[in-house]
């Protein structure tokens, strides 16, 4: 389906890179991260209420879907916000996943992650290693410290196992979310095993894009 802008209202989603992704069976990916602003709020919402991610990915209980729908909502819910540096994933005309994160001085916080597929039973590669390596970019160039992550345990995958991947160790939590957190020195080894895998090319751009015009659901 494509998104059109029945208002004409002008959004601002900001291409800023695009990337080549290299996955184990040695195809190639290109993916495009586009920086959000609180204006791109009707384009995000437009996306989710028309995103099937249940007929994308059948083999998804039902109770896992939710959870699956509740943290792309909220990701969404958060992304753009004033506080928050927001990231949007297009597999090329197709948004494939989103990430937020609460930058200051002293720690980062992702307060939310959330990928799916654009074709039925298969994931795009690399997709979440992407907006990853694209947050620690940005926390390296700030002088915080630490980065700290809530991990969803009765998501429909292995969210603490894929963190602890990425440099994360848990630190506490509950029945369904552990605490983890990561640490400069850790982000910048972690970086080095990305880079070989992802490529990722600035674009200069800082025009704003009518999201509406440039993808599809």
């Amino acid at each position: 389906m494509q998104i059109t802008n029945k208002n004409n209202t002008s959004f601002t989603g900001i291409h800023i890179l695009n990337t080549k992704c290299l996955s184990r069976d040695n195809k190639i990916t290109r993916l495009k991260v586009f920086e959000l602003t609180p204006d791109d709020k009707p384009f995000l919402r437009y996306m989710y209420n028309n995103l099937e991610i249940e007929r994308l990915a059948p083999q998804i209980d039902s109770s896992k879907m939710e959870v699956w729908y509740t943290m792309l909502k909220e990701a969404i819910d958060l992304s753009g916000g004033q506080k928050y540096k927001s990231y949007l994933l297009a597999r090329g005309k197709k948004p494939c996943g989103v990430m937020t994160f609460e930058p200051n001085s002293h720690k980062y916080e992702i307060t939310r992650v959330c990928t799916w597929p654009v074709k039925k039973n298969e994931k795009v590669p690399l997709a979440g290693k992407t907006l990853f390596k694209t947050a620690f970019e940005e926390f390296l160039k700030s002088n915080a410290n630490i980065i700290n992550i809530d991990a969803i345990k009765n998501g429909p995958y292995d969210t603490v196992g894929k963190y602890m991947q990425l440099g994360f160790k848990p630190v506490g939590g509950g029945n369904f979310i552990e605490v983890m957190r990561t640490t400069r020195s850790a982000v910048t080894q972690t970086l080095e095993k990305l880079n070989s895998l992802i490529t990722s090319k600035p674009t200069g751009k800082t025009e704003n894009l009518n999201l509406f015009d440039e993808l599809y659901v």
